[in-house]
């Protein structure tokens, strides 16, 4: 019997509970358009949730953006009063939010968003609050719809890692890629924040049901890797990329065996179907839409060589890791460097033992996540610096390398060739506290230091007494309290649930209790002429006290 957390509907309830806890503090404490890109998606949500089909298909347009450049997007037909762009504080740090009047509703008019060729899933959810209600309230609405659609993904995560890590790591691990970032966007309208989360539980239900042998307990890992995977096809115009490499990097080395025994399912085959429907529908939206169709600019704008863009690329590499971690508002608010140094070296650390104490199929998958995530938006902004500028962020690049920590921690609480794991139990229950103790409250720094920004200002080389979240010239309608205890509840309560992931040993072929699910795996020949593939709970039966199974195939050690 595993002590601590258990894995089920409760675990389930209270990590979402955390989660949404801590991404909600961010929807009270923001001003209109201070998340990244807000008064795009907005107008895009409320044009879609008027459930017009031309305004779901709104024609592809030359638009201006906030700052009255031409971009491709499209016009759709929404109170007048949501085209409020940040403009007088995004950007410029020492302003507070003071100067913008905020969203408001008006009559209904013909307004520009750079978001208008976007596919409609993500608009449809947030939506109707904003339409019915452009005001405060419906904002706050729709972004708590938001940040409950990212937590309810993370939850299932957690719940699928709790269960079937072998020492709890890689379900601590999912700490580390539930960055401030994440949390940041989660609190706005944005479908980024989902794309993230979806690669995130992709990832947690694919490692498991992908690296182990089939265990038919596993069966709700099927549905979430669905799930995730028609949300990160559909929701951006790179979806279909992140998904292409993800997969490549759990299926290959290919186990015919154990795909064949995964497609016996029904579910399997029908989550394929379903999954192969939405990707030539996101193909169908990219194409008809000219999502990535670009307007070129007047000549001389922008003069890049090939070398010297490649050259920038490499060198703005620090600018897109502390994007994964946490800037805030419009990338103008930033925490102090030590706060980015513990995040890198946490990750930084699990990824390179993962790839030092491993195996050379788990190097491979790094390579597949190196090229997916960072060589292919290497190529992409190379060849397009001189028609749009620099625009890769850090946060683009997530919904794939979030995956690359989820994989060390599985393979570290694995034993190699003969090696025993490097992480066992103790250890474990030694790196999830240090992961709690140093990650968590980060979040709340990064609130404490946007709040301030948008309620006073902030100048980079401000002192300590400016970091108070309770005076400025500009609070949110309902209070600057109300976000900072959201987010001190929701973190508590997330350290405390993943304190609770239990470390010691899932014994082979060991349910949870009250999980209503039977192990039901097969014990014939996947084929007629080898041994057993499938074995109870991913056990070797001629090997007593096996440990699970090597990812490369190999037999453990003991």
């Amino acid at each position: 019997m595993r002590s601590g957390l258990r894995a089920g509907p409760w675990a389930w309830l209270i990590s979402f509970l955390a989660f949404f806890l801590t991404f909600g503090a961010w929807a009270f404490a923001m001003p209109y358009d201070a998340p990244p890109d807000e008064v795009q998606h907005s107008i895009r949500a409320a044009g879609v949730a008027s459930f017009d089909p031309g305004q779901i298909f709104a024609r592809p347009r030359v638009v201006p953006d906030a700052f009255g450049k031409p971009g491709m997007g499209a016009y759709q037909r929404v109170p007048v009063g949501m085209n409020e762009h940040a403009t007088c504080f995004g950007n410029h740090q020492k302003v507070s939010a003071a100067c913008s009047p905020g969203i408001r509703g008006g009559p209904i008019g013909e307004v520009s968003t750079s978001a208008g060729r976007y596919n409609p899933l993500y608009y449809f959810i947030v939506g109707p609050p904003l339409r019915w209600f452009p005001n405060w309230g419906g904002l706050v609405a729709a972004r708590l719809i938001s940040s409950a659609v990212c937590a309810a993904l993370l939850a299932s995560a957690f719940v699928c890692l709790v269960r079937w890590s072998r020492f709890g790591l890689p379900a601590a691990t999912l700490l580390t890629v539930t960055t401030p970032m994440l949390a940041h966007l989660a609190g706005g309208i944005n479908p980024n924040s989902v794309e993230i989360s979806a690669g995130i539980a992709f990832f947690a239900a694919g490692i498991p049901l992908l690296l182990d042998p089939p265990d038919f307990r596993k069966r709700g890992h099927i549905t979430l890797m669905g799930i995730s995977a028609v949300l990160l096809l559909s929701l951006r115009s790179a979806g279909p990329a992140w998904l292409a490499f993800g997969l490549f990097a759990l299926l290959v080395p290919v186990r015919w065996a154990w795909l064949r025994e995964w497609c016996s399912l029904t579910r399997t085959r029908w989550w394929i179907v379903g999954v192969s429907v939405a990707g030539l529908s996101s193909v169908a939206w990219i194409v008809g839409m000219k999502t990535g169709e670009l307007v070129v600019p007047p000549p001389g704008t922008y003069n890049l060589r090939v070398g010297e863009a490649i050259a920038l690329y490499t060198d703005n590499w620090w600018e897109y890791v502390i994007g994964m971690i946490g800037v805030a508002g419009w990338f103008d608010t930033f925490l102090w460097t030590p706060f980015y140094l513990v995040w890198i070296a946490v990750v930084g650390g699990l990824v390179a033992f993962g790839a030092i104490f491993t195996d050379w199929v788990t190097r491979w998958r790094y390579a597949v996540f190196f090229a997916g995530g960072v060589v292919l938006p290497g190529y992409l902004q190379v060849s397009q610096a001189n028609l749009v500028g620099f625009i890769t962020l850090g946060r683009y690049m997530m919904p794939l390398l979030a995956g690359l920590p989820l994989l060390a921690a599985w393979m570290l609480e694995r034993e190699h060739r003969g090696r025993p794991e490097l992480f066992d139990a103790r250890r474990t229950r030694s790196l999830t506290r240090a992961y709690v103790l140093l990650l968590v409250p980060i979040h709340l720094a990064l609130l404490v230091f946007a709040m301030v920004r948008w309620q006073r200002g902030l100048s980079p080389n401000a002192g300590l007494g400016r970091f108070n979240p309770f005076v400025g010239d500009w609070h949110p309608p309902t209070g600057s309290v109300l976000p900072l205890v959201l987010m001190v509840a929701g973190l508590v309560w997330t350290g405390w649930v993943f304190l609770q992931v239990p470390h010691d040993e899932r014994l082979p072929g060991q349910d949870e209790p009250g999980s209503g699910e039977s192990a039901h795996v097969p014990y014939y020949r996947a084929d007629r002429d080898g041994p057993p593939i499938l074995r109870q709970g991913g056990v070797n039966p001629d090997r007593v006290g096996s440990s699970l199974p090597e990812a490369d195939g190999t037999s453990p050690s003991r």
